[in-house]
Protein backbone atom coordinates (compact mmCIF):
# COMPACT_ATOMS: atom_id res chain seq x y z
CA UNK A 1 0.00 0.00 0.00
CA UNK A 2 1.51 3.65 -1.14
CA UNK A 3 1.82 6.39 1.52
CA UNK A 4 -0.90 8.40 -0.33
CA UNK A 5 -3.23 5.12 0.23
CA UNK A 6 -2.83 5.28 3.65
CA UNK A 7 -3.04 9.14 3.96
CA UNK A 8 -6.16 8.29 1.78
CA UNK A 9 -8.00 5.81 4.85
CA UNK A 10 -6.49 7.75 7.40
CA UNK A 11 -8.36 10.92 6.81
CA UNK A 12 -11.77 8.71 5.77
CA UNK A 13 -12.01 6.76 8.70
CA UNK A 14 -11.42 10.38 10.85
CA UNK A 15 -13.56 12.00 8.27
CA UNK A 16 -11.40 14.76 7.85
CA UNK A 17 -11.78 16.25 4.47
CA UNK A 18 -12.90 19.69 5.22
CA UNK A 19 -10.87 20.14 8.32
CA UNK A 20 -7.75 19.25 6.07
CA UNK A 21 -9.46 21.40 3.59
CA UNK A 22 -9.53 24.46 5.91
CA UNK A 23 -6.28 23.79 7.15
CA UNK A 24 -4.77 24.14 3.70
CA UNK A 25 -6.81 27.40 2.82
CA UNK A 26 -5.39 28.97 5.81
CA UNK A 27 -2.05 27.57 4.76
CA UNK A 28 -2.56 29.10 1.50
CA UNK A 29 -3.13 32.30 2.85
CA UNK A 30 -0.20 32.61 5.14
CA UNK A 31 2.31 31.87 2.24
CA UNK A 32 0.38 33.98 -0.55
CA UNK A 33 0.50 36.81 1.91
CA UNK A 34 2.69 38.79 -0.31
CA UNK A 35 1.29 37.73 -3.97
CA UNK A 36 -0.39 40.34 -5.63
CA UNK A 37 -3.37 41.06 -8.72
CA UNK A 38 -3.12 44.40 -9.65
CA UNK A 39 -3.17 44.29 -12.70
CA UNK A 40 -6.35 42.08 -12.42
CA UNK A 41 -7.88 45.13 -10.54
CA UNK A 42 -7.35 47.87 -13.11
CA UNK A 43 -10.28 49.64 -14.20
CA UNK A 44 -10.11 48.13 -17.79
CA UNK A 45 -9.46 45.02 -16.71
CA UNK A 46 -12.16 44.21 -14.36
CA UNK A 47 -14.55 43.37 -17.38
CA UNK A 48 -12.54 40.88 -18.53
CA UNK A 49 -12.84 38.46 -15.33
CA UNK A 50 -15.20 35.86 -15.24
CA UNK A 51 -15.84 35.88 -11.10
CA UNK A 52 -14.42 38.80 -8.89
CA UNK A 53 -12.72 36.51 -6.70
CA UNK A 54 -10.42 34.43 -9.17
CA UNK A 55 -7.67 36.44 -10.30
CA UNK A 56 -4.59 35.84 -11.60
CA UNK A 57 -1.11 36.89 -9.94
CA UNK A 58 0.39 39.18 -11.32
CA UNK A 59 3.91 37.22 -11.23
CA UNK A 60 2.85 34.06 -13.04
CA UNK A 61 -0.17 35.84 -14.97
CA UNK A 62 0.24 35.09 -18.92
CA UNK A 63 1.35 38.29 -20.79
CA UNK A 64 -0.52 38.77 -24.26
CA UNK A 65 1.81 40.01 -26.76
CA UNK A 66 0.02 42.00 -29.38
CA UNK A 67 -2.70 44.73 -29.03
CA UNK A 68 -2.66 47.79 -26.84
CA UNK A 69 -3.68 45.52 -23.55
CA UNK A 70 -1.40 42.31 -22.25
CA UNK A 71 -4.43 41.09 -20.04
CA UNK A 72 -6.03 38.22 -20.00
CA UNK A 73 -7.16 35.59 -16.78
CA UNK A 74 -4.69 33.11 -17.19
CA UNK A 75 -1.33 31.84 -15.13
CA UNK A 76 1.79 29.67 -15.70
CA UNK A 77 1.73 26.72 -13.27
CA UNK A 78 4.77 24.91 -13.54
CA UNK A 79 5.42 21.64 -11.67
CA UNK A 80 9.30 20.90 -11.65
CA UNK A 81 9.90 17.86 -10.04
CA UNK A 82 7.43 16.46 -12.69
CA UNK A 83 8.76 18.54 -15.21
CA UNK A 84 5.23 19.62 -16.69
CA UNK A 85 4.27 22.89 -17.36
CA UNK A 86 0.36 23.86 -17.87
CA UNK A 87 -1.78 26.95 -18.40
CA UNK A 88 -4.57 27.11 -16.49
CA UNK A 89 -7.35 30.18 -17.65
CA UNK A 90 -10.65 30.75 -16.82
CA UNK A 91 -13.86 29.49 -19.53
CA UNK A 92 -13.36 32.57 -22.08
CA UNK A 93 -16.42 35.12 -21.99
CA UNK A 94 -18.21 36.58 -25.45
CA UNK A 95 -15.66 39.64 -24.95
CA UNK A 96 -12.11 37.55 -24.49
CA UNK A 97 -12.69 35.04 -26.26
CA UNK A 98 -10.38 36.51 -29.24
CA UNK A 99 -7.54 36.61 -26.33
CA UNK A 100 -8.06 33.41 -25.71
CA UNK A 101 -6.90 31.90 -29.19
CA UNK A 102 -4.33 34.87 -29.32
CA UNK A 103 -2.78 33.42 -26.15
CA UNK A 104 -3.08 29.72 -28.16
CA UNK A 105 -1.21 31.27 -30.98
CA UNK A 106 1.06 33.27 -28.88
CA UNK A 107 2.41 30.43 -26.50
CA UNK A 108 2.71 27.87 -29.13
CA UNK A 109 0.14 25.53 -27.70
CA UNK A 110 -1.63 23.05 -29.25
CA UNK A 111 -3.95 21.17 -26.98
CA UNK A 112 -6.83 22.49 -25.02
CA UNK A 113 -8.83 20.60 -22.17
CA UNK A 114 -11.81 22.05 -21.71
CA UNK A 115 -13.24 21.08 -17.88
CA UNK A 116 -16.91 22.33 -18.24
CA UNK A 117 -19.91 22.62 -19.84
CA UNK A 118 -21.17 25.55 -21.72
CA UNK A 119 -24.27 25.30 -19.27
CA UNK A 120 -24.34 23.93 -16.02
CA UNK A 121 -27.69 23.84 -13.82
CA UNK A 122 -29.22 26.84 -15.80
CA UNK A 123 -25.92 28.97 -15.35
CA UNK A 124 -23.75 30.17 -18.29
CA UNK A 125 -20.20 28.40 -17.75
CA UNK A 126 -18.65 29.63 -20.60
CA UNK A 127 -18.92 30.91 -23.82
CA UNK A 128 -18.95 28.95 -27.13
CA UNK A 129 -15.34 30.30 -27.82
CA UNK A 130 -14.38 27.53 -30.60
CA UNK A 131 -16.62 26.02 -33.93
CA UNK A 132 -18.47 22.97 -33.59
CA UNK A 133 -19.95 22.83 -36.71
CA UNK A 134 -23.81 22.41 -35.46
CA UNK A 135 -23.27 26.03 -35.15
CA UNK A 136 -20.36 27.46 -37.35
CA UNK A 137 -17.65 25.69 -39.48
CA UNK A 138 -15.23 28.12 -38.51
CA UNK A 139 -14.97 31.32 -36.58
CA UNK A 140 -12.77 34.87 -37.67
CA UNK A 141 -11.27 36.79 -34.92
CA UNK A 142 -10.63 39.83 -36.90
CA UNK A 143 -8.94 41.70 -33.66
CA UNK A 144 -6.11 39.24 -33.39
CA UNK A 145 -6.06 38.26 -36.91
CA UNK A 146 -6.89 34.69 -36.14
CA UNK A 147 -9.16 32.18 -37.81
CA UNK A 148 -10.44 29.00 -36.17
CA UNK A 149 -11.81 26.19 -38.59
CA UNK A 150 -13.51 23.00 -37.85
CA UNK A 151 -11.33 19.78 -38.78
CA UNK A 152 -13.18 16.70 -37.34
CA UNK A 153 -14.95 15.67 -34.04
CA UNK A 154 -14.68 11.96 -32.43
CA UNK A 155 -17.02 11.19 -29.83
CA UNK A 156 -15.96 8.55 -27.26
CA UNK A 157 -18.02 7.59 -24.02
CA UNK A 158 -16.93 10.04 -21.74
CA UNK A 159 -15.96 12.66 -23.65
CA UNK A 160 -15.40 14.52 -27.22
CA UNK A 161 -12.40 15.19 -29.43
CA UNK A 162 -12.30 18.14 -31.76
CA UNK A 163 -9.37 19.05 -34.14
CA UNK A 164 -8.98 22.30 -35.39
CA UNK A 165 -6.95 24.53 -37.75
CA UNK A 166 -6.02 27.79 -36.22
CA UNK A 167 -4.76 30.56 -38.94
CA UNK A 168 -2.85 33.83 -38.26
CA UNK A 169 -4.86 36.16 -41.25
CA UNK A 170 -1.35 38.61 -41.66
CA UNK A 171 1.02 35.54 -42.78
CA UNK A 172 -1.14 32.33 -43.73
CA UNK A 173 0.34 30.01 -41.21
CA UNK A 174 -1.76 27.27 -40.02
CA UNK A 175 -1.73 25.48 -36.67
CA UNK A 176 -3.46 22.00 -36.16
CA UNK A 177 -4.68 22.31 -32.75
CA UNK A 178 -7.03 19.28 -30.33
CA UNK A 179 -9.43 19.83 -28.25
CA UNK A 180 -11.22 17.31 -25.44
CA UNK A 181 -14.69 18.37 -24.09
CA UNK A 182 -17.86 17.10 -22.75
CA UNK A 183 -16.36 15.59 -19.72
CA UNK A 184 -18.95 14.56 -16.91
CA UNK A 185 -17.62 16.92 -14.29
CA UNK A 186 -20.00 18.54 -11.71
CA UNK A 187 -19.01 22.29 -10.80
CA UNK A 188 -17.55 22.49 -7.47
CA UNK A 189 -17.73 18.77 -7.45
CA UNK A 190 -16.20 15.48 -8.62
CA UNK A 191 -16.91 12.57 -10.74
CA UNK A 192 -18.40 9.86 -9.39
CA UNK A 193 -15.48 7.23 -10.82
CA UNK A 194 -11.71 8.10 -10.80
CA UNK A 195 -11.76 5.97 -14.41
CA UNK A 196 -13.23 8.10 -16.33
CA UNK A 197 -11.06 10.85 -15.73
CA UNK A 198 -7.93 8.54 -15.98
CA UNK A 199 -9.04 7.74 -19.66
CA UNK A 200 -8.97 11.46 -20.58
CA UNK A 201 -5.46 11.40 -18.86
CA UNK A 202 -4.19 8.51 -20.84
CA UNK A 203 -5.64 10.21 -24.10
CA UNK A 204 -4.99 13.95 -23.33
CA UNK A 205 -0.97 12.62 -23.06
CA UNK A 206 -0.77 10.12 -25.67
CA UNK A 207 -2.23 12.54 -28.23
CA UNK A 208 1.03 14.71 -27.15
CA UNK A 209 -0.18 17.32 -24.80
CA UNK A 210 2.91 17.64 -23.12
CA UNK A 211 5.16 17.43 -26.10
CA UNK A 212 8.35 19.70 -25.64
CA UNK A 213 8.63 20.84 -28.90
CA UNK A 214 5.40 22.94 -28.32
CA UNK A 215 3.80 25.52 -25.58
CA UNK A 216 2.16 24.24 -22.42
CA UNK A 217 -1.27 22.89 -22.55
CA UNK A 218 -4.60 25.21 -22.05
CA UNK A 219 -6.68 23.84 -19.31
CA UNK A 220 -9.71 25.41 -17.79
CA UNK A 221 -13.12 25.09 -16.54
CA UNK A 222 -15.57 27.73 -15.89
CA UNK A 223 -12.81 29.79 -12.96
CA UNK A 224 -9.69 27.94 -13.82
CA UNK A 225 -9.00 26.51 -10.54
CA UNK A 226 -11.33 23.83 -9.24
CA UNK A 227 -11.71 20.97 -12.09
CA UNK A 228 -8.55 22.67 -13.40
CA UNK A 229 -6.20 22.05 -10.60
CA UNK A 230 -7.36 18.48 -9.72
CA UNK A 231 -6.38 17.64 -13.46
CA UNK A 232 -2.81 19.61 -12.73
CA UNK A 233 -2.44 18.15 -9.44
CA UNK A 234 -3.40 14.25 -10.41
CA UNK A 235 -1.29 14.32 -13.89
CA UNK A 236 1.76 15.70 -11.84
CA UNK A 237 1.79 13.70 -9.23
CA UNK A 238 1.73 10.17 -11.44
CA UNK A 239 4.33 11.58 -13.35
CA UNK A 240 6.35 11.97 -10.00
CA UNK A 241 5.74 8.64 -8.75
CA UNK A 242 6.36 7.26 -12.43
CA UNK A 243 10.22 8.97 -11.82
CA UNK A 244 11.07 8.34 -8.34
CA UNK A 245 13.16 5.48 -6.27
CA UNK A 246 11.59 7.18 -3.01
CA UNK A 247 7.71 7.68 -3.46
CA UNK A 248 7.34 8.33 0.02
CA UNK A 249 8.94 11.35 -0.38
CA UNK A 250 6.59 13.03 -2.36
CA UNK A 251 3.85 14.64 -0.44
CA UNK A 252 0.16 15.71 -2.61
CA UNK A 253 -0.13 18.67 0.42
CA UNK A 254 3.45 19.93 -0.82
CA UNK A 255 2.53 19.99 -4.53
CA UNK A 256 -0.97 21.26 -4.03
CA UNK A 257 0.14 23.87 -1.69
CA UNK A 258 3.05 24.60 -4.37
CA UNK A 259 0.87 24.94 -7.11
CA UNK A 260 -1.79 27.25 -5.25
CA UNK A 261 1.03 29.91 -4.86
CA UNK A 262 1.03 30.29 -9.06
CA UNK A 263 -2.57 30.34 -9.21
CA UNK A 264 -5.38 31.44 -6.68
CA UNK A 265 -7.60 28.91 -5.39
CA UNK A 266 -6.36 25.52 -7.31
CA UNK A 267 -8.98 22.97 -5.81
CA UNK A 268 -12.37 24.35 -4.89
CA UNK A 269 -13.64 22.06 -2.54
CA UNK A 270 -12.77 19.43 -0.14
CA UNK A 271 -14.98 16.69 -2.69
CA UNK A 272 -12.07 17.94 -5.29
CA UNK A 273 -9.10 16.73 -3.01
CA UNK A 274 -10.55 13.39 -1.81
CA UNK A 275 -11.47 12.91 -5.67
CA UNK A 276 -7.46 13.75 -6.30
CA UNK A 277 -6.46 11.11 -3.73
CA UNK A 278 -8.61 8.57 -5.32
CA UNK A 279 -7.40 9.13 -8.57
CA UNK A 280 -3.94 9.17 -7.64
CA UNK A 281 -4.79 5.44 -5.91
CA UNK A 282 -6.72 4.14 -9.03
CA UNK A 283 -3.87 5.68 -11.50
CA UNK A 284 -0.91 4.13 -9.38
CA UNK A 285 -2.28 0.51 -10.39
CA UNK A 286 -1.98 1.67 -13.77
CA UNK A 287 1.06 3.44 -13.53
CA UNK A 288 3.01 2.01 -16.15
CA UNK A 289 0.14 1.79 -18.87
CA UNK A 290 0.03 5.86 -18.43
CA UNK A 291 3.82 6.37 -18.76
CA UNK A 292 3.82 4.34 -21.51
CA UNK A 293 0.76 6.44 -23.37
CA UNK A 294 2.63 9.99 -23.24
CA UNK A 295 3.94 10.86 -26.75
CA UNK A 296 4.39 13.04 -29.38
CA UNK A 297 1.64 15.41 -31.14
CA UNK A 298 1.76 14.28 -34.73
CA UNK A 299 0.65 17.02 -36.97
CA UNK A 300 0.56 14.33 -39.81
CA UNK A 301 -2.87 13.28 -38.93
CA UNK A 302 -4.16 16.71 -39.86
CA UNK A 303 -2.01 16.89 -42.85
CA UNK A 304 -3.00 13.36 -44.72
CA UNK A 305 -6.85 14.54 -43.55
CA UNK A 306 -5.86 18.10 -45.87
CA UNK A 307 -5.17 15.81 -48.59
CA UNK A 308 -8.67 13.95 -48.53
CA UNK A 309 -10.23 17.30 -48.31
CA UNK A 310 -8.72 18.78 -51.31
CA UNK A 311 -9.29 15.28 -53.02
CA UNK A 312 -13.31 15.85 -52.41
CA UNK A 313 -12.89 19.34 -53.63
CA UNK A 314 -12.40 18.16 -56.80
CA UNK A 315 -15.63 15.92 -57.02
CA UNK A 316 -17.64 18.95 -55.65
CA UNK A 317 -19.32 20.09 -59.17
CA UNK A 318 -20.69 16.45 -59.31
CA UNK A 319 -24.52 14.98 -58.40
CA UNK A 320 -25.09 14.65 -54.70
CA UNK A 321 -25.74 11.02 -55.74
CA UNK A 322 -22.39 10.65 -57.27
CA UNK A 323 -20.63 12.36 -54.10
CA UNK A 324 -22.38 10.37 -51.47
CA UNK A 325 -20.98 7.15 -53.40
CA UNK A 326 -17.44 8.10 -53.18
CA UNK A 327 -17.67 9.61 -50.27
CA UNK A 328 -18.66 6.19 -48.66
CA UNK A 329 -16.45 4.14 -51.16
CA UNK A 330 -13.41 6.29 -49.47
CA UNK A 331 -14.61 5.87 -45.32
CA UNK A 332 -15.39 2.17 -46.11
CA UNK A 333 -11.55 1.41 -47.69
CA UNK A 334 -9.67 4.52 -46.11
CA UNK A 335 -7.17 2.43 -43.59
CA UNK A 336 -5.51 5.30 -41.61
CA UNK A 337 -5.23 5.66 -38.23
CA UNK A 338 -7.42 8.81 -38.57
CA UNK A 339 -10.48 6.63 -39.76
CA UNK A 340 -13.21 7.76 -37.22
CA UNK A 341 -11.73 11.65 -38.05
CA UNK A 342 -11.92 11.22 -41.88
CA UNK A 343 -15.12 9.72 -41.78
CA UNK A 344 -16.77 12.73 -39.91
CA UNK A 345 -14.98 15.08 -41.99
CA UNK A 346 -16.66 13.56 -44.85
CA UNK A 347 -19.87 13.76 -43.32
CA UNK A 348 -19.62 16.94 -42.50
CA UNK A 349 -18.65 17.63 -45.99
CA UNK A 350 -21.49 16.13 -47.60
CA UNK A 351 -24.25 17.77 -44.92
CA UNK A 352 -22.29 21.17 -46.00
CA UNK A 353 -23.04 20.45 -49.69
CA UNK A 354 -26.71 20.01 -48.72
CA UNK A 355 -27.17 22.92 -47.04
CA UNK A 356 -25.06 25.15 -49.77
CA UNK A 357 -27.73 23.62 -51.82
CA UNK A 358 -30.82 24.41 -50.00
CA UNK A 359 -29.42 28.31 -49.67
CA UNK A 360 -29.17 28.35 -53.38
CA UNK A 361 -32.67 27.16 -53.70
CA UNK A 362 -33.78 29.52 -51.11
CA UNK A 363 -31.51 32.86 -53.13
CA UNK A 364 -33.46 31.83 -56.32
CA UNK A 365 -37.12 31.86 -54.56
CA UNK A 366 -36.13 35.02 -53.31
CA UNK A 367 -35.09 36.37 -56.40
CA UNK A 368 -38.03 35.31 -58.34
CA UNK A 369 -40.48 37.23 -55.91
CA UNK A 370 -38.08 40.08 -56.34
CA UNK A 371 -38.55 39.88 -60.31
CA UNK A 372 -42.16 39.44 -60.18
CA UNK A 373 -42.67 42.56 -57.66
CA UNK A 374 -40.47 44.89 -60.31
CA UNK A 375 -42.67 44.15 -63.21
CA UNK A 376 -44.68 47.17 -64.55
CA UNK A 377 -48.19 46.97 -63.30
CA UNK A 378 -50.99 45.24 -65.17
CA UNK A 379 -52.36 48.40 -66.44
CA UNK A 380 -49.19 48.78 -68.89
CA UNK A 381 -48.82 45.13 -69.17
CA UNK A 382 -51.66 43.99 -70.33
CA UNK A 383 -53.26 46.59 -72.53
CA UNK A 384 -56.48 44.56 -73.45
CA UNK A 385 -57.25 44.80 -69.62
CA UNK A 386 -60.41 47.78 -69.96
CA UNK A 387 -59.98 49.99 -66.99
CA UNK A 388 -63.32 49.54 -65.99
CA UNK A 389 -62.62 46.20 -65.12
CA UNK A 390 -59.37 47.47 -62.93
CA UNK A 391 -61.64 50.03 -61.54
CA UNK A 392 -64.67 47.16 -60.68
CA UNK A 393 -61.35 44.97 -59.20
CA UNK A 394 -57.65 46.20 -58.10
CA UNK A 395 -58.89 49.64 -57.80
CA UNK A 396 -62.33 48.84 -56.24
CA UNK A 397 -61.96 50.54 -52.85
CA UNK A 398 -60.25 53.67 -53.73
CA UNK A 399 -62.67 54.10 -56.85
CA UNK A 400 -65.52 53.98 -54.57
CA UNK A 401 -64.02 56.36 -51.93
CA UNK A 402 -63.78 58.82 -54.55
CA UNK A 403 -66.99 58.15 -56.23
CA UNK A 404 -68.98 58.94 -52.76
CA UNK A 405 -66.87 61.63 -52.29
CA UNK A 406 -67.66 63.18 -55.24
CA UNK A 407 -71.57 62.64 -55.28
CA UNK A 408 -71.22 64.03 -51.46
CA UNK A 409 -69.67 67.35 -52.70
CA UNK A 410 -72.18 67.95 -55.81
CA UNK A 411 -74.94 67.34 -53.19
CA UNK A 412 -73.55 70.15 -51.07
CA UNK A 413 -72.85 72.56 -53.67
CA UNK A 414 -76.59 72.28 -54.98
CA UNK A 415 -77.83 72.85 -52.21
CA UNK A 416 -75.34 75.54 -51.14
CA UNK A 417 -76.61 77.17 -55.10
CA UNK A 418 -80.64 76.88 -54.08
CA UNK A 419 -80.34 78.94 -50.50
CA UNK A 420 -78.30 81.68 -52.68
CA UNK A 421 -81.12 81.59 -54.94
CA UNK A 422 -83.26 81.96 -52.71
CA UNK A 423 -81.57 84.82 -50.42
CA UNK A 424 -81.63 86.45 -53.64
Amino acid sequence: MSHIEEEFEKIERDQGWNTLFRKLANDHGVRTLEKKNDIALLSMNRGLNRFRDVLPYDDTRVRLQGGSNDYINANFVQVPWAKRNYILTQGPLPTTSEHFWQMIWEQNTRVIVMLTRLIEKGCNKCWLYYPDYENDSELSFEEVDLKVTFVSERQDEHYTQRKFELTNLLTGETRPIIHWSDFDWPDHGAPSSPEPFLQLLYDVRQCGAFDSRFGAPVLHCSAGIGRSGTFVLVDSILKMLAHTDNPNDISLIEVLAHIRTQRHGLIQTAEQLRFSYMAIIAGLKELDELEESEGLFNESDFDELSESDNEENVKLTKSLEDINTELQKRADNYQAPTTNDTETSLRLRLERLKRNEAIEKKVNEMKAKLHEQTQPSSLHHNKNTSILTLLLTKYRRPFFIGLFTLLTGSICLYKFSMNSDRTH
